[in-house]
């Protein structure tokens, strides 16, 4: 019999792309805003009461709106933390593994540029969602023994709201942004954290796409906090020049590339770390695992937007 998986924000850039890699491994049972309101503690602890039979929750549902958390603190903390608490109640009470995912901005950036955070490191969020993700990994950890976190760095993707869409949106109005240069972190593609994360889960399951008839819910899988994000460094400047670079060479127009600015120069409402650079060795070292570096990703990424 397949395994059966919970996952959560089935439209989201990670939760889409998570749907396409984990259906080959598992009868995934993807929910969204419209099949429970995660913010409504009560509503949520009834539907996981009501559940059927799940093998692992998968939980990527978050309120990732960094600057609108500043104004809205209480629904950042009822879905990036309360939600995850119940979530994590479940699994335990389940005796099934969950997966969790947090982000670079746990962390104040304040170390220097040529140096990365560890899964060791203390966390000290500037921002009322760095707090939130941050004490919804508390959460996750504290209760459920069965654990996967894994700390995302500046995700990007074909849906939702992120930088990508961004850039291009502009760059297609032929508009040069200013782009600020004094923060540093790694670009990562959601499809290739939803590729990642499969792996992962045939792990932890014990699966592979060819052979899920069988699987073992006690295999031994080294629980605990994984650093996930794209190989390489680079500043948001540089992330957006790559992008303008790219579509001027697949168009062959001359758009003219991002300027770079100073963050003091482009006031927002949630501070961000000036340093979101993550270690991944642990995730190397203990699961084999090593994505790749920022550039590619993105040059895949750009193909994938031209094939859709």
């Amino acid at each position: 019999m397949q395994p059966k998986i919970l996952l959560t924000g089935r439209s989201g850039q990670v939760g889409y792309e998570l749907f396409q890699t984990l259906s080959p491994l598992a009868d995934v049972y993807a929910i969204d805003v419209q099949d429970v309101d995660l913010s409504d503690v009560s509503a949520l602890e009834r539907f996981v009461r009501c559940l059927g039979l799940i093998d692992m929750i998968v939980h990527p549902a978050a309120f990732t709106a960094v600057d609108l958390a500043e104004e809205q603190p209480d629904l950042a903390r009822a879905i990036n933390v309360e939600a995850s608490r119940i979530l994590a109640e479940e699994a335990a009470q389940r005796n099934i593994p969950m997966i969790y995912y947090s982000t670079d901005y746990v962390f104040d950036g304040s170390r220097s540029f040529d140096s990365c955070y560890t899964e060791n490191d203390s966390t000290s969020p500037l921002s009322v969602y760095g707090l939130t993700k941050r004490d919804g990994e508390t959460a996750v950890r504290t209760i459920c023994k069965k654990h996967c976190i894994l700390r995302l760095c500046w995700v990007y993707g074909l849906r939702g709201n992120n930088f990508l869409r961004t850039m291009l949106r502009l760059y297609h109005q032929g508009k040069t942004p200013n782009v600020v240069y004094d923060q540093i972190g790694a670009p990562t593609w959601s499809r290739i954290i939803a590729m990642t994360t499969a792996i992962i889960v045939a792990k932890i399951l014990n699966v592979s796409p060819s052979e899920h008839a069988e699987y073992s819910k006690d295999s031994e899988f080294p629980w605990g906090t994984y650093h996930l994000s794209a190989d390489g460094v680079a500043s948001w400047h540089e992330f957006a020049a790559a992008i303008f670079v790219a579509m001027n060479r697949q168009t062959g127009q001359k758009i003219e590339l991002p300027k770079p600015i100073l963050s003091a120069a482009y006031p927002v409402k949630a501070t961000r770390p000036k340093n979101s650079r993550l270690d991944n060795n642990l995730l190397s070292v203990t699961l084999g695992l090593k994505l790749p570096d920022w550039q590619t990703q993105l040059a895949w990424c750009l193909d994938a937007v031209k094939n859709e």
